[in-house]
């Protein structure tokens, strides 16, 4: 356990001035420490090459701090977290060499003569309290959570996830031998102190888990609604300031109504002694409030994801099967059909993972999620520009791969990935529907507990999806990355 002297020299100076008896604060700290370097070589897939290549440094820091027999406070501080705009609500580290961004203002900063790099303010990602009992437990405040295997809500978990479901909630959860039940509301946005002009979710989870006979079962229904004055989902109508060219077509004019969107998620598992597997599907439906060809534009949407694992405890092999499913929208419906996997929920390295292709054109109809398009300067992110902020979606994948443990300390992974789309991305374009295939090796060592180094190259062979001949800048050229990360858990 680590303390924070002065936090607790504090919380003891109130208690003796504040109170006739004074009490005991335990604070624990636990979290990671990542640092990763990234390299593709040719993410346009044409020319030009559009290569990137970056490193990022980051330290999450969890807190809790005991106040009393079943009363803690949990925080999450983001150290040197991105401060990029459009990552900035994000788990992504501080770029490594990111030098003085005020130099212009400030000469004395230049970062060609000074002698350190701006510094960061700390950032605090949640908090929030959870006051548990034998049976029952209550969380109030801005908590992370998880369902299932990820798909729709990830609290990125995984000491390499980017991105994580964070809520303004408040949540009572009941647990009753293995059934949890948990009825929830949630904030979402809120612009004013006065009434009205709200955005809220309702949401309610139930789920069987068993560890004795492997039986998993569950569901998580969340109904969000809003006022049109809270409605801001990104549009394309060709006029300013709604042309966003990412967002989701619509006719011109500045008319919103209110936002009503439907939830549901299902994940079902079992495991016998030769096979396991685990299922999630998601979908959504709903009202959008806005308006296509004079009608109102509505979200029918959905996604499923399949693991399946083989285990064999005596061998030095592991076999798994990861396969997916994601709708995506047509540009010819009067719907909006995209169902986007969580960005943490990965299957290839490269491939749903970094922006490929042209920018010119949204290949898997995701720019809906991506922070790519400013207003008033046009696009803000090239593809050169981006970190991992691709997703899962319009696209029918097969994901198998094999684990070999070398030692205690040595894994060896290799993983196949084919793809290919589900809906036509280009309005009467008829695009072929392969995205092709993708090999990844990765190498991961654990030198000691808690200690992890991972070394990945990926190959990429583009399938005939991403060359379009009405886009002079797209291609299908082959294409590679490379990565090289470690991480300390404490």
């Amino acid at each position: 356990m680590k303390t924070n002297l002065f936090f607790k020299l504090f919380i003891s100076a109130l208690t003796i001035f504040g109170a006739s008896h004074s009490y005991a604060v335990a604070m624990d700290f636990t979290g990671i420490y990542r640092f990763e370097w990234m390299e593709l070589d040719r993410p346009s897939l044409s020319d030009p090459y559009q290569r990137k290549a970056y490193g990022l440094n980051y330290l999450g820091l969890n807190g809790k701090i005991i106040a009393s027999d079943g009363i803690n406070i949990h925080t999450r501080f983001d150290i040197l977290s991105n401060s990029d705009p459009a990552y900035q609500n994000t788990q992504f580290g501080q770029q490594w060499g990111s030098g003085n961004t005020n130099a212009s203002t400030y000469p004395a900063n230049s970062t060609a003569t000074s002698k350190s790099p701006e510094s960061q303010f700390l950032k605090v990602s949640q908090l929030y309290l959870n006051v548990s009992q034998e049976y029952a437990s209550i969380i109030v405040g801005r908590a992370p959570f998880h369902f299932g295997l990820g798909i729709n809500y990830n609290a990125g978990l995984d000491p390499f996830d980017h991105y994580s479901t964070v809520m303004d909630m408040v949540a009572v959860k009941f647990l009753i031998d293995n059934v949890k039940y948990m009825p929830m509301i949630a904030q979402v946005y809120d612009p004013s102190i006065s009434q009205g002009g709200l955005l809220q979710s309702q949401s309610f989870l139930v789920e069987y888990e068993s560890p004795d006979n492997g039986n998993l079962i569950g569901v998580m229904l969340e109904r969000k609604k809003g006022s049109s004055g809270v409605n801001d989902i990104p549009v394309n109508t060709g006029v300013a300031p709604f042309n966003n060219p990412n967002g989701i077509s619509a006719d011109s004019g500045t008319d919103r109504s209110d936002i009503a969107l439907q939830r549901t998620s299902f994940v079902l598992g079992k495991e016998w002694e030769p096979f396991g597997f685990k299922l999630e599907a998601g979908f959504v439906t709903g009202d959008l409030g806005i308006q296509k060809a004079s009608q109102g534009l509505h979200w029918n949407a959905y996604g499923i994801a399949t693991e399946m694992y083989f285990p064999r405890p005596q061998s030095k092999w592991d076999w798994r099967l990861h396969m997916g499913f994601a709708t995506g929208d047509n540009p010819d419906t009067a719907d909006y059909e995209s169902f986007h996997f969580d960005r943490n929920y990965d299957v290839a390295f490269l491939l749903f993972n970094h922006r490929l292709g042209s920018g010119s054109y949204d290949l898997l109809r995701t720019g809906l999620i991506r922070d790519q398009y400013n207003p008033s300067g046009g696009v803000r992110k090239s593809i050169a520009e981006s970190l991992d902020d691709e997703a899962i979606s319009n696209t029918l994948y097969v994901s198998p791969r094999v684990k070999y443990i070398w030692n205690d300390k040595l894994d060896l992974v290799n993983t196949i990935t084919f793809a290919n789309l589900v809906a036509n991305p280009l309005s009467g374009v008829n695009v072929n529907k392969s995205l092709g295939f993708e090999w990844d090796v990765k190498l991961v060592y654990r030198p000691r507990e808690k200690v992890q180094w991972v070394n990945e190259i990926g190959f990429l062979f583009p399938g005939s999806a991403f060359k379009v001949d009405s886009i002079t800048d797209s291609g299908k050229n082959f294409t590679y990355g490379f990565s090289s990360k470690a991480v300390i858990s404490f």
